[in-house]
């Protein structure tokens, strides 16, 4: 017979994942997922209906328990994509699609929120945030403004992750690290922040009670677990946002650890005892899932997939193996060809929508395997901007450890190691989220007494790559060169308190 497992899922961007772990090695028995593609009726806007989500997620489940061969279920926790949110009529059903994070609707009323909650003194008081975008506030208050009759039915705001433990258990609860990424939370004291509800129009009763990561959340009831084919009563608990939750997958659990995602976009998360300047800085922040404790998080929106764009375009149906082999046959610094890797705008530091992607510094002389080094490096400058982004507010990473798909290149993860510095780990579970959503779901369960207990058990390394430090210097120049490119096009784009060289 199969033994007891946990499991995760992970509401992700473009799929749900489900994975089942076994509760006593931490191996992964049973992975599944399954895709969608958000909606854009106009430019601009990204949405996805509720029962997308939901229809995914029970096909995934099924589908990764048949693949483990059915193991008794001890607990089950999620972690989810931030900022997309649903509005819901007084039978919690959802009246309209849901808004997805990338969705870029809500400029102005980003633009005039932040001038409602701005202080006397020209800043946020304690607790608050200088809004964006992507945040769900400015997209509430759109819908407020631009769809008056779904609103005046609306009785309750969720995002994806309570709008799932609504339909799993019949509560209302909701992760702070989520709820965090909605810009009306304060972060001081991890309550909605009253201010903002009131700036939005959204009713205090409207939202969702908050808890930790980890926290039972509900047992799920008899019609969801008929469907997911779980047993009824199964424990359900609250997770956090999926960066986060990777980070937690690889046991960034402690300050000095980083980790990070090279796939379609760059993310590194690092934990500190306190954000510090992170604000100013303008690097995102939050309640870390161990108490006490804090992330900073700083994304390029992006990375990987620059490279999918030239391969489709040099190269249609070429292994990135092949492409990325022709890249290690050329010298640091690609011949002085630098890529800027921004092609669809900046996010941390300044959020900038109108920067472009670029290759600056092309002659007749250069190839294909040119191009590719200079994306691949560009990687590496990206992570370069976050990792002295946090060493501005106060803290510098001793250790860096990757996921995404870049990481089944071992020439690239070097590159990465060398370029900034640190030695790189790569861990066994390439699906950290939906893996530290499992622990989140064991903890819930009371099958691990701490997260620290938890990922003890389960994480492993995979590959390791110890920086060279001649290397590392080698690299410098060609980062100076890359930030000097980029303020001389776009000024303050990468952080008008960062010198040109980084330094």
């Amino acid at each position: 017979m199969p033994r007891p497992a946990l499991l995760g899922l992970d509401l992700g961007t473009t799929a749900v994942k489900a994975g089942l772990f076994e509760v006593e090695s931490g191996q992964a028995v049973g992975l599944a997922w399954r895709e969608y593609r958000a909606n854009s009726p106009h430019p601009g806007w990204a949405e996805l209906p509720a029962e997308t989500y939901w229809r995914a997620a029970v096909e995934a489940v099924r589908e990764a328990q048949a693949t483990a061969g059915r193991p008794p279920v001890l607990g089950l926790g999620l972690c989810s994509q931030g900022q997309t949110f649903l509005l819901l009529d007084a039978e919690r059903r959802p009246l309209r699609p849901a808004v997805i994070w990338l969705d870029t609707r809500g400029q102005k009323q980003t633009e005039r929120l932040n001038e409602l909650l701005q202080g006397p003194d020209g800043h946020r008081r304690p607790g608050g945030v200088t809004l964006n975008v992507v945040n769900s506030a400015p997209k509430l208050l759109w819908l407020r403004e631009n769809e008056p009759r779904v609103w005046a039915a609306t009785r309750y705001v969720t995002l994806l992750p309570d709008y799932f433990v609504l339909r799993l258990t019949g509560e209302r609860r909701l992760d702070v690290s989520n709820a965090a990424s909605t810009g009306m939370l304060d972060r001081q004291n991890g309550r909605w922040w009253p201010e903002a509800l009131e700036a939005v129009g959204t009713p205090r009763e409207w939202l969702s009670d908050l808890g930790r990561p980890g926290d039972l959340a509900g047992y799920l009831q008899a019609a969801p677990a008929q469907e997911l084919g779980l047993p009824v009563g199964l424990p359900v608990a609250l997770g956090c946002n999926d960066q986060l939750s990777g980070a937690v997958g690889v046991a960034n659990l402690q300050p000095g650890i980083a980790s990070g995602t090279v796939g379609t976009a760059l993310a590194l998360i690092g934990t500190v005892v306190e954000p510090g300047e992170a604000g100013r800085l303008g690097l995102l922040s939050g309640p870390h899932a161990v108490p006490g404790l804090w992330f900073l998080l700083s994304y390029a929106k992006t990375c990987g997939i620059v490279l999918t764009w030239l391969r489709d375009l040099s190269a249609p149906g070429a292994a990135y193996e092949e492409l990325l082999t022709e890249a290690a046959q050329v010298p640091p610094g690609a011949d002085g060809l630098v890529c800027l890797p921004h092609f669809s705008g900046t996010a941390t530091p300044a959020f900038r929508a109108e920067v472009r992607g670029a290759f600056l510094g092309l002659k007749l002389s250069h190839q294909r395997g040119h191009l590719v080094r200079a994306v691949a490096e560009a990687a590496g400058f990206g992570a370069c901007d976050a990792l002295e982004l946090m060493s501005r507010a106060g803290t510098r990473p001793r250790e860096l450890r990757m996921l995404g798909g870049a990481t089944r290149s071992a020439w690239w993860m070097q590159l990465l190691a060398d370029m900034l510095g640190l030695p790189l780990r790569v861990p066994a579970c390439g699906e950290a989220p939906v893996l530290g959503a499992a622990l989140f779901g064991g903890l819930g369960a009371g099958t691990f007494a701490s997260l620290q207990e938890a990922a003890a058990r389960f994480y492993r390394v995979q590959d390791e790559y110890e920086p060279c430090s001649k290397e590392t210097t080698r690299y410098a120049d060609h980062y100076l060169a890359y930030r000097s490119v980029m303020e001389r096009l776009y000024p303050g784009a990468l952080g008008s308190h960062l010198s040109p060289g980084g330094g």
